[in-house]
């Protein structure tokens, strides 16, 4: 009995003993797993955060990549101009017929933009320099509108005649003006009013009147009811007969410029 007794006691001692080793081992294990557990929150915390960060490095990365060539299929828009050069052209023109220059100036240069070769922006920019009496900047322009004009091209002609009153306006070349009025009324014999009328106003320069005369008076036959032409003609005759001296021919002229504005 008595060894049976310390038996069970070693037992229930050794039991006790077992059982609090199981318990110590339990609250170690789950110290371990606790702190395992916060390992592995910590380090998937870190994953995601990193994640966040490599996800940013490559948006910013693709964002940059995108303005040159796209990425992952995504690309940014870039604006285009919405009209073509001559449409700006066209809206040039009209800004210019409501006086509205500097507008019609940026539209002309953005046709220049769409294409370099657009003769008429080169033209309409030429008119308005020649306008505000920027003469160096309208002949450029316009020999530009030759450059890029095939030669057999009929708007050739008015070309040639703008250029033509860049010299008479600056008295200049009058000779090389001549020239080129005579190539323009060669090339374009519906508007043979405008380039006789230009003739006569060089050869009133060169001081050959009998030539200036005989042109003007050629150009008013051809004028028929062309009020405006009328106008710029018969102010070519008044100022032709007034350095000729010829009062009859200039009285006549007077009239004719005084019965087109009644």
């Amino acid at each position: 009995m008595g060894k049976n007794r310390v038996r069970n006691n070693f037992n229930r001692a050794k039991g006790e003993v077992m059982a609090e080793k199981s318990q110590k081992s339990e609250v170690r294990s789950q110290k371990i797993f606790s702190i395992l557990d916060f390992r592995i929150t910590n380090l998937k915390s870190q994953i995601v955060n990193r994640k966040s960060q490599i996800i940013l490095l490559l948006s910013a990365f693709c964002i940059l990549f995108t303005v040159f060539s796209g990425c992952a299929g995504r690309q940014i828009i870039i604006t285009k101009d919405p009209l073509k050069a001559e449409e700006h052209i066209k809206l040039a023109q009209v800004y210019e017929a409501k006086g509205e220059t500097e507008l019609a100036v940026q539209e002309y240069k953005k046709a220049l933009e769409q294409d370099k070769t657009s003769s008429m922006a080169y033209f309409g920019l030429g008119n308005i320099a020649f306008k505000k009496g920027q003469y160096a900047d309208a002949e450029g322009y316009y020999k530009k509108t030759i450059e890029n004009t095939p030669a057999d091209d009929l708007r050739n002609a008015m070309f040639y005649n703008n250029i033509s009153w860049i010299y008479i306006e600056t008295n200049r070349e009058l000779k090389q003006a001549e020239k080129l009025t005579q190539k323009a009324l060669d090339l374009d014999s519906a508007k043979m009013r405008i380039y006789l009328d230009t003739l006569g106003v060089i050869y009133t320069k060169l001081n050959e009147y009998t030539k200036a005369e005989d042109a003007l008076l050629s150009a008013l036959k051809n004028s028929s009811d062309d009020k405006t032409a009328l106008r710029h003609i018969n102010m070519h005759l008044v100022e032709l007969y007034q350095l000729k001296g010829d009062k009859d021919k200039l009285h006549e002229a007077a009239e004719r410029l005084r019965g087109l504005d009644k």
